[in-house]
């Protein structure tokens, strides 16, 4: 870990900020394994949630299930410290290796749904044979869901699968 230079407004900022985010205690009730778990669980239904509402076309819903993800997405953040963000000089070299191990499933896992929606896309733009016509709002959710999984999947993988946080 390299200590920041001390004359660079910038980095003393962000060394202050890596510290602050590493030590807070408030979201402590929330580290316990189980209550990390369901806050996953919470996470991948609010995305399952966002990308049905924008599937079907529910302005109604989506914007509240888009907010209640980006919640969800925002308490990850926290709960894991922001070790799944943070840049590697602000962090010990334990938690470098647990990050970027949990880096490489979450885009493993990433690589894979991404790979199937350009499956289900070329399908799709085969379906009229079948009477099915996705349209814009089909494409909407595939953006959601992909966007909201590339962004909480690392976070979500960590907060899962540490003893502790």
């Amino acid at each position: 870990m390299t200590k920041p230079d001390p004359r660079d407004p910038r980095e003393t900022a962000m060394a202050r900020d890596a510290a602050a985010m590493l030590n807070d205690t408030r979201f402590d009730g929330w580290r316990a394994a189980r209550r990390r778990r369901l806050l996953v669980v919470a996470a991948a239904l609010a995305i399952a949630l966002t990308v049905a509402a924008a599937w079907y076309g529910n302005n109604l819903l989506f914007l509240p299930a888009l907010a209640l993800a980006g919640g969800a997405w925002w308490l990850l953040r926290q709960v894991v410290r922001g070790m799944a963000d943070l840049p590697d000089e602000f962090v010990d070299e334990r938690i470098r290796s647990v990050r970027n191990e949990h880096y490489l499933y979450a885009y493993r896992a990433l690589s894979g749904l991404v790979a199937l929606a350009t499956l289900a896309m070329y399908l799709a733009a085969d379906a009229t044979r079948v009477g099915w016509q996705p349209g814009a709002d089909q494409l909407h959710a595939l953006f959601w869901g992909v966007l909201l999984l590339a962004g909480m999947l690392p976070s979500m993988l960590l907060a899962w699968s540490q003893r502790e946080v």
